[in-house]
């Protein structure tokens, strides 16, 4: 992958230029302020300095106020000020006549502040004059100059400092932001060379996880628990494939040597007719098995999520309480049934189907005069419902392995069955994000549907 294309990359750029137009904005506001403010100040400055003159010549004659233009101007105009004195036909009077002669085509604009260049001679660079007047009582004008040369100077310095500050924190920011796709993109590239590895080696690898505790970190526990799910899914379809090609062989395989052995020869109806009802039972063996192995498949995708509906507990296990009550009593065993009026949201079928696989192992394996129980209960808003028995019960270290689909103990062969019933019981619970629990019941098995 080009870092270019990455998504980091223009997210950098796009922070980068929002970043550089937020600090150009900034810096012209500061410019803007700044210089104003001096603006300000300087024609503060003008204006009280003709205010003074202009009550020097209320106080005094026109000749004292000649004679103070004069002494400012000789004492100002290596300070950068200037000041000029005309009469009604503004002609010059005192002070600067330079400044005399250049404002005179100014004068209308009475008391307007403003700049205006004087040339200079010799080659020398024009001076900037921010100039002030004002026409007297005596109809006489006052004129008031502040070189501002410096000020210009200063502007065209801080300009030029904003554009290359501009141009630098925009070169910066694309740096910044190269360096940060490329880390990115570093990291992404390990993550995609983790989980080609975990392709190539039929997701039996898995990605290496980051140290730092970040996104990526997050992400790649999420790959590798999702990896480790196609694995066992995987190694699921194997398994299973296996096994059924070694569960069927056994029916199959009966039901074709009686075929055989019936046409050897001649036989009576009542033989043909056993022969057709064994194998009418291997079919329905067979058929089982599919149904199982579908309705497992179906509650591992969640194909059935749609027929979810809220469920009265208590009413299904004494629903089921009385089919299995009957089996019970026939084999010898008490069955008992509490249960209350609690409600869980799910499947129905496959819920009633979980139970019933319960207790139909339940009343399987437990001998004659045993008990079995089937509870419900609600604790801490999580409904529970439990199926006990005093059997032989499965030994702990069996308990995770008979979840698994086609697994049977040694002592349950000769007994019928495929071996998927707690298989289609695991995959309900975890279709509704229930936990299923096997312990001992010392003696017998008790298991937990907690919801």
């Amino acid at each position: 992958m080009k870092l270019i294309n990455t998504t980091v990359f223009r997210l950098s750029l796009s922070f980068a230029a929002i970043f550089v137009l937020i600090f150009t904005i900034a810096i012209a506001l500061i410019y803007y302020i700044t210089f104003a403010e001096i603006e300000t100040q300087t024609d503060l400055e003008l204006l009280h300095e003709m205010d003074e003159l202009e009550i020097h010549h209320h106080t005094q004659d026109s000749a004292q106020l000649m004679i103070r233009v004069n002494d400012r101007e000789r004492y100002g105009e290596h300070l950068g000020h200037f000041y000029a004195l005309l009469d009604g036909d503004r002609n010059y009077v005192s002070g600067n006549k330079e400044l005399a002669l250049l404002i005179n085509s100014e004068l209308e604009n009475n008391g307007n502040i403003h700049y205006i260049e004087k040339e200079a001679e010799g080659g020398t660079e024009d001076t900037i004059l921010r100039i002030a007047h004002k026409k007297l009582a005596s109809d006489m004008y006052l004129v008031v100059a502040q070189e501002s040369n410096s000020l210009y100077e200063l502007r065209e310095h801080t300009l030029s400092a904003i554009f290359y500050s501009v141009l630098i924190t925009l070169f910066l920011a694309l740096i910044i932001g190269t360096h940060m796709g490329r880390l990115v993109l570093r990291r992404i590239n390990k993550i995609n060379e983790g989980m080609d590895q975990s392709v190539n080696t039929n997701f039996k690898q898995l990605i290496d996880v980051p140290e730092t505790d970040d996104e990526f970190q997050a992400l790649t526990l999420k790959l590798n628990s999702m990896l480790e799910r196609i694995e066992r899914l995987l190694s699921g379809m194997r398994q299973v494939t296996d096994n059924i090609a070694h569960d069927l062989r056994s029916p199959l395989s009966r039901m074709r040597s009686r075929l055989e052995v019936t046409l050897l020869q001649s036989r009576s109806e009542e033989e043909y007719k056993n022969v057709m009802v064994q194998a009418v039972n291997d079919c329905d063996e067979l058929l089982n098995t599919f149904n199982s192995l579908l309705s497992i498949a179906q509650a591992e995708a969640g194909v059935r999520g749609k027929d979810w509906q809220t469920i009265n507990l208590g009413d299904l296990l004494n629903h089921l309480s009385e089919l299995y009550e009957v089996i019970a009593e026939e084999k010898g065993q008490k069955f008992i049934c509490s249960s209350s009026a609690v409600e869980v949201v799910g499947n129905k079928e496959l819920i009633a189907q979980a139970v019933s696989n319960l207790i139909e192992n339940a009343i399987k394996y437990t001998p004659a005069g045993g008990q079995i129980a089937l509870e419900l209960d609600n604790i801490d808003a999580h409904p529970i419902i439990r199926v006990i028995d005093n059997g032989p019960g499965i030994g702990e270290k069996d308990r995770e392995r008979v979840l698994e689909r086609f697994q049977r103990l040694d002592s349950a062969r000769s007994s019928p069955g495929n071996g998927l019933g707690l298989s289609l019981v695991k995959a309900v619970m975890t279709l509704h994000d229930a936990k299923l629990i096997l312990s001992d019941n010392r003696p017998g098995l008790k298991v937990e549907l907690i919801f």
